[in-house]
Order: structure tokens, then sequence, then C-alpha cells
């Protein structure tokens, strides 16, 4: 049997993939489900279109999202190690996915986010300290 080899994010079905997957995976690990289902109770199909137009513009500059993500997840009982299981996720469903100049360039913007949500996190003293 010979493995299909991966190719680059070269198009908006490949964001669709790349988004739908990953979020599949944000909800089966049981402590980002909680925080994004459980307390935020997030309507998936209002977000991943959003998160869609947010990967597209990344990928593509399609210049879609408007948005304010950091004030989004402000209320969220959100942990520093939360952020490391997101793109902890994030980098396995690329990786398996994709590879190329695009997938690479998605993977460091989601280690930006995550150390960006941590710092100013970490400022505005918002961490949640309750297990």
């Amino acid at each position: 049997m010979q493995l299909q080899e991966k190719h680059d994010i070269s198009s908006e079905k490949d964001i669709e993939l790349l988004v739908h997957t990953f979020y599949e995976r944000v909800q089966q690990n049981e402590r980002l489900n909680y925080i994004f289902n459980d307390v935020a109770q997030l309507d998936w199909t209002h977000h991943l279109p959003k998160m869609i137009d947010f990967w597209s513009n990344i990928v593509f500059q399609t210049g879609r999202y408007t948005g304010n993500p950091y004030q989004k997840h402000l209320h969220l009982p959100i942990k520093e190690n939360d952020f490391e299981l997101w793109f902890n996720l994030f980098i396995q469903t690329t990786d398996e996915l994709f590879a190329g100049e695009r997938a690479n360039h998605s993977k460091d913007i989601a280690h930006k986010v995550a150390s960006m949500f941590i710092m100013r996190m970490k400022m505005d003293g918002v961490f949640s300290t309750d297990d």
C-alpha cells in the first residue's frame, strides 16, 4: 500500500478540512471540550465558519476575518497550559494533513497566537487558577 504524499494548504477546501479536523479534536479533548462546550456553550455551526475565515485570512490574506479573538476569550476559565493543549492539537492536525510553506506558516501563526494570548493574559491577570 502506497501512502499518498501530503500537499501544502492550497485551497479553501484545505482550510475547511484543517479547521473542521482540528476542532473535532478540540471537542474530543476533555479539557478544551469543557471550555468550549460546557462553559462557552459554543454554537459550532456559527463558530466554525468564523475560524475558516480566520485561517483563510492567515493563509491566503483574504481579509475575511474581522474581530478581536483575545476579547472573546477573556471570560473563559482558561489556564496557561490550555494554550499548550490547543497549540499541540493544531500542530498535530496540520502535520497529519499537510506539508509545505503555507502549512508551516499556519503553525507559526498558531504559535504566535498562543504566545500572545499567554503574554496578554498574564499581564491582565486573567488566568484561571481553579482546578
